[in-house]
């Protein structure tokens, strides 16, 4: 009787329910052994038949292990217990189910025990290649505690049909160890031997099983369109005891022949379809599953916008796989021409007729992009520094060629690369760039200059005048010369803060007030300076009327002298014809300020009160500043 290993352990468990780990159902459709492998296990390039399964009915069934550490996303689980028994965590000293179902003959011949609670999945198939492969791992409750036992439980693939060597495959186990014909069991692969295919799950949280292997692949030639039989077994050995089981992986029950592995091209295009005319290869690699046993031609259709030998080195329509290797190579140049003929294709479709019929057939589509002539398409513009402005960052950008765009600087004997630079120029400094591509080595070349001006003097500002006296009416010319400065300068008259002329001069015949005319001058480097006429503009001068109609009309009724206002302290005195005085005052233009001012002469005698009657009368107006007038006054009523 198996010695089962017991440890009792008093334990406070605190158990995430939302632990992820290995998923199984045994449930419908995946309690039918049809829908398992036609559904879950078949990849391309096979057609099964006549499927059967023998054994415990929850002993198969369907996992996900997308959320596992078991290394396979899903698929098919056979056991010698029950699938569910595969579920972690890894919690239990000894998972077992006894299901009381017999062994299988093709086990017994691979272990020194005799084996129980067999479970065997069988189904005929034909491949269309020369070989059958899926992937699969193994794992079980027996490990590590009874490596090197005799409880060994066993499990098998054992494969009947042709076999392309002579002969025929006879129940052929093809559950070897990687790159032997060792079969896999718990004392060859384990934690001592064979370790790379191991993997010690004590304590995982994901699967019970206390061992298992990494994914592994069974590989079994063929002749393609011809029928096999499989049988996937396992089973206990020895006795019922300790759960085994092995997931064959989804999809992975396959038989490809000759197909595109890989399609690359040179690093500069933009993806693997895309190739640029005389810039790198496209580079197509044919692989068989095995190096064939004989030359192997790959016939090919071309086709396409482009023109074979004309927009790419000539391509034959076939390439020869030697004996004894598995793939060839096909290269694609295309041809620079320098004409702009557009995006143009080369089309290529695979039959993969071949010494195995059957193969996929694969069309593929290139794209060949003319380049475009290289050109600069950024450049930093030329400037003018007064005086070192310290580090600054410049950059170009170009267009065309094909990218990557290299680009070399040559600064004052020195070179630097990249497309963006920060340099201090200290002193006026020309930037030459050298723009090339990265494939045709097309090159354009730029440069730009940073003037730093030395010795720079500040503009000044002179005028022909500062103070200036006008009477209104009057007109002055002012004038502006600039000196110094850096390069130009160009000045501004302004007025009170607003532009009033950007010439040298400035004609000006202002009104009766007080003004300000400033004159601004800025050079290249912004430098400034100004200069201001104060002009003041008075009234000079009165104008006297020699007529008045003072008949209460509300029209001219007042002796109203126009600008007399603007001169205090004038003396006005009229007469009649026979020197009577009529009128009199010593401040008329304060008393008689406007034209309808009742401070004003309005025709009477100021010594009788009475209307002057009509006729001429004479006057005598003396201004302060020493200016007199005598004239003469009619009066019409």
């Amino acid at each position: 009787m198996r010695r089962i290993l017991t440890s009792f352990l008093l334990l406070f468990v605190f158990v995430d329910v939302c632990q992820a780990q290995l998923v199984v159902n045994g449930a419908a459709p995946y309690n039918d052994p049809v829908h398992l492998v036609n559904n879950v296990l078949l990849g391309q390039g096979v057609v099964a038949t006549n499927i059967t399964y023998t054994g415990f009915p929850q002993a198969i069934g369907f996992f996900n292990g997308m959320n596992s550490n078991i290394g396979l996303d899903s698929g098919v689980l056979i056991t010698s217990g029950t699938i569910q028994n595969a579920v972690g965590p890894n919690n239990a000293g000894g998972q077992t189910a006894n299901n009381g179902t017999p062994g299988y003959p093709l086990l017994n011949q691979l272990t020194t025990s005799p084996t129980l609670d067999a479970a065997i999945l069988q189904f005929d198939f034909v491949p269309i290649s020369d070989t059958i492969r899926f992937g699969f791992v193994f794992g079980s409750e027996e490990y590590p505690e009874f490596v090197g036992s005799s409880f060994n439980d066993v499990f098998g693939f054992f494969i009947s049909g042709p076999n392309p060597a002579g002969g025929n495959y006879t129940d052929y186990n093809i559950a070897f160890i990687p790159n032997t014909t060792t079969p896999i069991t718990i004392n060859n692969v384990n934690q001592n031997v064979n370790t790379q295919y191991y993997f010690n799950n004590t304590g995982g949280l994901t699967v019970q099983y206390d061992g298992f292997t990494t994914r592994i692949e069974a590989v079994a030639q063929v002749v393609c369109n011809m029928t096999y039989t499989i049988k996937i077994a396992i089973a206990d050995a020895g006795d019922s005891s300790l759960d085994s089981g092995v997931f064959l992986e989804g999809a992975s029950f396959r038989s490809t022949g000759a197909i595109v592995t890989s399609i690359s091209t040179a690093f500069l295009a933009d993806n693997d379809t895309t190739i640029y005319e005389g810039c790198g290869d496209a580079v197509l690699t044919i692989k068989l599953p095995v190096p064939s046993p004989v030359d192997s031609v790959i016939y090919f259709n071309i086709g396409g916008t482009a023109t074979n030998g004309v927009d790419y080195v000539f391509l034959p329509d076939s390439v020869i796989i030697p004996t004894g290797q598995d793939s060839v190579n096909i290269v694609i140049s295309a041809i620079f021409d320098g004409v702009n003929e557009g995006t143009e294709t080369v089309s290529l479709n695979f039959p993969f007729s071949s010494f195995c019929a059957g193969m996929m057939p694969v069309d593929l589509t290139l794209v060949i992009l003319n380049v475009d002539s290289l050109q600069i398409t950024r450049k930093p513009p030329d400037e003018l520094w007064c005086s070192p402005e310290g580090q600054r960052y410049f950059y170009w950008q170009a267009g065309g060629g094909v990218a990557p765009i290299s680009f070399t600087w040559s600064v004052d004997g020195q070179t630097y690369q990249g497309y963006d630079l920060y340099h201090e120029p200290l002193q006026t400094t020309t930037y030459y760039i050298t723009a090339t591509d990265a494939c045709l080595g097309l090159q354009v070349q730029d440069s730009f200059k940073i003037e730093v001006l030395e010795n720079v003097s500040l503009p000044q500002v002179t005028l022909n005048t500062y103070d200036v006296f006008l009477c209104e009416g009057d007109t002055a010319l002012l004038v502006s010369a600039i000196t110094g400065g850096a390069l130009s300068t160009s000045g501004q008259w302004y007025l009170n803060g607003l532009p009033e002329g950007n010439s040298d001069s400035l004609f000006i015949f202002p009104l009766q007030g007080q003004y300000s005319y400033e004159y601004i001058a800025v050079d290249e480097c912004d430098q400034k300076d100004s200069a201001t006429v104060n002009v003041r503009v008075e009234i000079c001068d009165v104008t006297i009327p020699n007529v008045f109609t003072p008949n209460n009309d509300g029209v001219n009724d007042y002796f109203y002298i126009e600008n007399l206002e603007y001169f205090p302290g004038s003396y006005f005195i009229v007469y009649n014809r026979w020197g009577k005085k009529v009128f009199e005052s010593n401040d008329y233009g304060t008393q008689c300020a406007s034209l309808n001012d009742s401070g004003c002469w309005d025709g009477r005698d100021a010594m009788t009160g009475s209307d002057c009657a009509e006729g001429t009368y004479f006057y005598v107006l003396k201004i302060p500043d020493g200016r007199e007038y005598n004239g003469h006054i009619n009066i019409f009523r």
